[in-house]
This record gives C-alpha cells, structure tokens and sequence, in this order.
C-alpha cells in the first residue's frame, strides 16, 4: 500500500490543491492528513470543504483545537490569535461540526498518526522532547512508523541498539529498514518553516519500506497576496512567497 501523509495545511487552498493533483500522479492508495487544516491561510473554509468532499481522513491539529475548546483558544495571543479570529469568522457551522469530529490519533495500514508527539499530544514539538523521551518513545510504539507534524519541517528519527538518530528528510525516496521502528516528520504543505516555500509531502511504501518524499511547486505569490488581501500577518504570507512586502494590494 502506497499512503499520502500531508500535514499543516494551513488554510493555503493553492499548495493543497497542487498537492492533491501531484498525488493523483503517484499511484497512491491512501490519504491521511495530520490536522492543522487551517488557519494562517486565507482559505481555511475551502480547504475542509475539499477533505470533506474527498474523504480524506484526518486527525486533530493544534489549530483546530483551539477552534473548537475555549480553553485551547485561551493559550493563543498575538498573530496567532488574530489569524484565529479570523478563521473563525469564516468557518461555516457544518464545518466547525467536522473538526469537533476529529480523534487526537489514528492507527492505521501498520502506521500511527498524531500531530504533535506520541502518544496523545497536539502540542508538544519533535524538537522539545530530549534524547531519553524520544528512545524511550521508540521502544514503546507498536506500529512500524509513527508519523507527526507541527514542527513544517520535514524529519527522521530512529535509534538502532539504543543509539539514537535524528536526520532531516530531503527530496526523494529512503529506505527504511524492516526491522526498525520510524518517527516521520511530514512537513508542511501551506506554511513550510525550512527556507523552502514548496509544498511538502511524505508517500510511505507499506510493502517496500521506502518513504517518497514529495516537493510540489504551487501558485504560491498568489496564496500570499490572499493572506495579505485577508488582512491576516505579513510573515504568514512570506513563508509561503519569501519575497512579499507588505504594500498595498
């Protein structure tokens, strides 16, 4: 089996849909995404709508969270909670409905999926958790790989006799060994933090083990001028067209 992992989003319609034709390319089997859909973008609404209407299953992001639980809403300030407000003004009641559906995890196709740290947390970051948790955390998950987010930035980590390894993920396929167990890093596809505003994904070979990973050009000035248009923070649109200044549109 042959399964897209997206993750981060963002509310940025133009990198999703270039992701999403890309995919179609790639003889996949499967889609899971691993939440924060939304916000920052400017297309938050448009974005649910199009993984309702594929059926792309889903799990729960930070963002969505705090969309949906007061309290999660609280902890957010500044940009952050400017960008929140107004994905919130735009998100229609059917759509508010589905990410009060979303689960925290999924296991799934020999694979387990959370979007910020196993075993439960939308929060916590790969780059938060020492060297002790994250062998500890290897020894303990049951599936073969355990996919995450958050962080947009593309990642491996595995330990190999209790020696731990931590690599960045580049463009192009890896092989993963069979008998060792995989944190995967997905990226970001709408608000990637690693220089590189093309949309990233990961395609994971169930049968032969390797991981694909996927760097998709998109109309990405126009995203931005959308974020900007939207009234939404200057640096939410230059981390997907580095090269937008804050004029008048």
């Amino acid at each position: 089996m042959r399964i897209a992992v997206i993750s981060d989003i963002h509310g940025n319609l133009e990198a999703f849909t270039a992701v999403l034709d890309d995919i179609e390319h790639q003889a996949v089997d499967t889609i899971v995404s691993l939440g924060d859909n939304i916000n920052y973008g400017a297309d938050s609404e448009a974005v649910i709508q199009k993984m309702t209407a594929r059926r792309i299953p889903s799990i729960l992001g930070n963002h969505e969270m705090a969309c949906i639980n007061e309290k999660v809403y609280r902890w957010y300030i500044g940009d952050v909670k400017k960008s929140l407000d107004h994905t919130l003004s735009k998100l229609s009641l059917s759509s508010v409905d589905y990410l009060k559906g979303l689960s925290v995890t999924l296991s799934k196709h020999q694979a387990f999926f959370v979007h910020g740290f196993w075993p439960d947390s939308v929060r916590h970051y790969l780059h938060q958790m020492s060297s002790a948790e994250l062998l500890s955390t290897l020894q303990q998950i049951q599936e073969s790989v355990c996919f995450i987010g958050h962080t947009h930035r593309l990642a491996l980590v595995f330990h190999v006799g209790g020696t731990l390894h931590t690599q960045p993920l580049n463009h192009g396929k890896t092989a993963l060994e069979k008998n060792i167990t995989y944190i995967i890093n997905a990226g970001s596809v709408g608000q990637p933090r690693d220089g590189d505003p093309r949309a990233k994904y990961v395609i994971w070979d169930t049968i032969s083990h390797h991981l694909d990973i996927r760097y998709v050009d998109y109309d990405n000035q126009t995203a931005a001028e959308k974020i900007l248009a939207a009234g939404l923070p200057l640096k939410y649109a230059q981390a997907v067209y580095p090269f937008i200044s804050n004029r008048p549109l």
